[in-house]
């Protein structure tokens, strides 16, 4: 395709011009679209293409006349295209100069192929800290005009785009346009896609994502003033209406402030943000931000990779991740990870109710085992909050056209989401395992009979630095079980097994007629069947446990029948980057 392909004309309450920015969303100028919710796009390189259905996903302040600020929208195609993208310019790119050619591609009234016109902007003075001024080349070119609104403004030597034509002068060819670092202020789907020197198109994509999930954690200038008060002589925030989110301070520390030596602002301002947020997964993955970005400048990967074990097996980790969101009671944020070279990879994320879960888990799974390495064996851990622990995640179906249980197909463990998100018992995790690396051996195995009268706290205080496995005998459905239950997770064991099964016969060691009740048989065969078997391979042998369990065929149900199995070797298992749904998705 021909370069520039990305250029657009746009039809919604009125025509305008537009860009494509990512393969399925266009910006243009807001009062293009004037209120309208949905546009007609067509490719002014490839008519071929045919028009396309947009629909408005993201609008600047503008209210309706010319001298109103954030004149911006961001429409989303019906579907995405075949088309590359339009390249953005550094947000700092020097442009403002006799010598640097701009043009723009405008569909006035006449000119529905649309027509090419060419500018210059002899400053870098902004016009109430918003617009720049543009003034056509020549004075026999084409002028702008009616038609060229929300059309790109390109440097002619490198195709690549510094702004939108917004608005145009009644006199003399010229008018305004929006530089990139205004669009992205408004749209913080962008922020990946303007470069900004020092800092990774990723970096700055992830503190997006976390700051996203913090607007409601204070006044922007009062956050900005907070972080920079002890950074002298404060740089002014933008004139004229001053922040507009949470995310305009983060892009104005990394594009507008000159930082002085030995300081970094957008670090301090991560932490500022870590120490008012609630939610203590995006509290960790802002710290780690910012100690990643304490120098100015940003790693490929902003979390730390843990090194794995050299003993045992070597696995080939997928995660789901899932948690409340806190949109809707019943609603929850699922994430699908993978694991390679000691750091989480996220596969897709996205807010499903609880009953489409087991789906959209199924649906992705087959995606992460595309990326996996493959020199492992798979390992799948569903790290899931405490009322979900009972869930029978081993039991869903392995595919759409497959009914095998998972469990049966692949090692599948549990982890508490809680647990994993406390950085006390991730050290005291890792200890545990790293002894248990040196210990050579049968597995100690112990027991919590599912009549324990055992107090939770002493529980724990028991289990501390035992280093052992945990079984218990009941399944947790009472108030007293679940304590014990989080007494054992509290205590850092390793791993823990119950059986969903329950207890539902006479306690005591012998019960009725001479036979142990099942909670205690339970406990009988556990110890039987897998103290010989180290930790670190536990899951495989369980996997086989379920299949065995599965395809038993005598009248009563195999011992392993619905075991459940909690195993947490954190390094295996590094922390998974905070991915909320991106706007750019």
């Amino acid at each position: 395709m021909s370069s520039q392909s990305w250029q657009v004309r746009v039809l919604g309450s009125g025509v305008g011009s537009g860009f494509l920015v990512t393969q399925r969303h266009v910006m243009t100028c807001a009062h293009v679209m004037d209120g309208a919710d949905h546009a007609e796009v067509t490719f002014a390189q490839h008519p071929d293409l045919g028009p396309f259905r947009a629909t408005v996903i993201a609008a600047g302040e503008w209210c309706g006349t010319g001298e109103d600020r954030g004149d911006v929208a961001v429409l989303e195609l019906e579907r995405p295209v075949g088309v590359a993208p339009a390249r953005f310019a550094a947000v700092n790119t020097p442009f403002v100069r006799e010598a640097a050619r701009l043009t723009a591609y405008g569909f006035p009234r006449g000119y529905d192929e649309g027509i090419l016109g060419e500018f210059r902007s002899t400053s870098d003075q902004t016009i109430a800290g918003e617009w720049l001024q543009l003034e056509a080349w020549t004075s026999h070119g084409p002028p702008l005009e009616e038609g060229f609104s929300g059309a790109a403004v390109v440097r002619e030597d490198t195709g690549e785009v510094v702004g939108m034509v917004t608005a145009r002068y009644a006199m003399g060819g010229g008018g305004r346009m929006l530089p990139a670092r205004a669009l992205v202020r408004r749209w913080p789907g962008g922020a990946g896609l303007v470069p900004v020197p020092d800092h990774g198109r990723d970096s700055v994509s992830h503190l997006r994502d976390l700051v996203l999930r913090c607007e409601k954690h204070g006044d922007p200038e009062a956050v900005y003033r907070s972080v920079m008060e002890p950074l002298v002589p404060l740089p002014p925030p933008p004139p004229a209406g001053g922040f507009l989110s949470l995310w305009d301070v983060a892009w104005f520390l990394l594009t507008e402030v000159d930082p002085a030596p030995g300081t970094a602002p957008w670090a301090d301002f991560a932490v500022h943000l870590a120490g008012r947020t609630e939610d203590s997964a995006v509290r960790n993955a802002l710290h780690t931000w910012a100690a990643d970005h304490r120098a100015g400048t940003a790693p490929q990967a902003t979390v730390q990779a843990r090194p794995t074990p050299t003993g045992g097996p070597r696995w080939s980790p997928i995660l789901v991740e899932i948690e409340h969101s806190g949109a809707d009671r019943d609603a929850y944020v699922v994430s699908v990870h993978v694991v390679r070279s000691g750091r989480a990879q996220l596969v897709a994320s996205s807010t499903v109710a609880r009953q489409h879960a087991q789906e959209w888990v199924r649906e992705h799974l087959d995606q992460a085992f595309g990326q996996i390495d493959r020199e492992g064996e798979e390992l799948i851990a569903f790290a899931v909050p405490g009322d979900w622990l009972g869930e029978p995640v081993d039991e869903w179906r392995t595919g759409a056209d497959d009914a095998a249980p998972l469990g049966c197909s692949s090692p599948v463990v549990l982890m508490d989401l809680g647990r994993r998100r406390r950085s006390r018992l991730q050290f005291k995790l890792e200890k545990a395992w790293q002894t248990l690396d040196r210990r050579a051996g049968s597995t100690d195995w112990h027991r919590v009979a599912c009549d324990s009268p055992s107090d939770p706290a002493k529980l724990t205080v028991r289990l501390q630095g035992l280093e052992t496995a945990v079984g218990y005998g009941t399944h947790p459905l009472t108030e007293q079980a679940r304590g014990l239950l989080r007494a054992g997770l509290n205590a850092a064991a390793p791993v823990i097994v119950w059986s969903r099964e329950g207890c539902s016969g006479p306690h005591g060691d012998s019960g009725r007629a001479g036979h142990p009740c099942t909670g205690a048989a339970f406990l009988d065969a556990l110890e039987r069947g897998l103290a010989s078997v180290p930790l670190a391979e536990l899951p495989r042998h369980v996997r086989d446990l379920r299949r065995d369990a599965y395809l038993a065929a005598e009248p009563q149900p195999h011992w392993a029948t619905g075991l459940v199995l909690v195993w947490e070797d954190p390094r295996w298992f590094p922390e998974a980057p905070i991915h909320p749904q991106s706007p750019v998705r």
